[in-house]
């Protein structure tokens, strides 16, 4: 028996009948797929570069602060650790020790029993997130710099939160919780609750730096200070965003 074999009326209407249709349909599928493909190059390329347009400017100068002009220049007391240069890994995540990767690993002993306590931000909706001190998994706290002052007490408390792309951030999330901190700006206010006590400082300046900058990790003892670090532009370890806040004594 023989077989005879003939195009179906759908392939003769549709490719041969009309063959511009086949190249329409083409096109709009490769017109979609290129316009997602943008879109989500953008996710990523718009945050950083909005961010050197829109907001590296405006804190670049430091915004003015009510302290004298001296009150952040190099302090009498610093640590040892700030002339120790050891090689550089740009590429810190989630690992808080690797952020100033000229200082000096701690080996020493902490300066007090206690270990962890929180910070509220009211302006980014921070509120009471754990900060573990000598911690170094940003995914599950903030870390306080081991050698840093215990809060409410003369020096400077330093404490370090991740940063990630602005439309995943969550202040809810320790993987983004300090995303937002550059748009703090001077008298926001701050709380750390440490043993019982709450504290309450006032923004004074902020400033980006370069991760082998360690100026930001000295202490000085004239008063009673906290800075906030993270990585900036949000989503990237690139540079340094720095936070300084002073004490209110109301």
């Amino acid at each position: 028996m023989l077989y005879v074999y003939t195009k179906s009326d759908h392939y003769v209407n549709t490719y041969l009948v009309d063959p511009g249709r086949h190249r329409r349909t083409t096109g709009l599928l490769s017109t979609v797929f290129l316009l997602v493909g943008l879109f989500l190059i953008g996710q990523v390329v718009y945050p950083v570069l909005g961010w050197y347009v829109f907001a590296l400017p405006t804190f670049s100068p430091p915004i003015v602060s009510p302290l004298s002009a001296s009150a952040y220049a190099p302090p009498a007391v610093s640590l040892p650790t700030a002339a120790l240069i050891a090689p550089v890994d740009n590429n810190p995540s989630y690992d808080a020790s690797s952020w100033f990767p000229n200082a000096k690993p701690f080996t020493g002993v902490l300066n007090t029993d206690l270990r962890t306590y929180t910070i509220s931000v009211p302006k980014l909706k921070i509120d009471e997130a754990t900060v573990e001190i000598g911690g170094d998994d940003l995914k599950k706290s903030l870390v306080a710099w081991p050698t840093s002052a215990v809060p409410g007490n003369y020096g400077v408390n330093i404490i370090f939160g991740h940063s990630e792309l602005p439309q995943f951030a969550s202040p809810n999330n320790f993987s983004g919780i300090f995303t937002h901190i550059m748009e703090l700006g001077q008298g926001d206010v701050i709380y750390v609750d440490y043993d019982g006590i709450r504290y309450k400082y006032e923004v004074v300046d902020k400033t980006v730096v370069e991760p082998t900058d360690l100026s930001v990790l000295e202490q000085r003892f004239d008063d009673r200070y906290l800075t906030l670090i993270t990585c900036v532009p949000p989503g990237t370890v690139w540079q340094r965003g720095v936070v300084k806040a002073v004490m209110s004594q109301s």
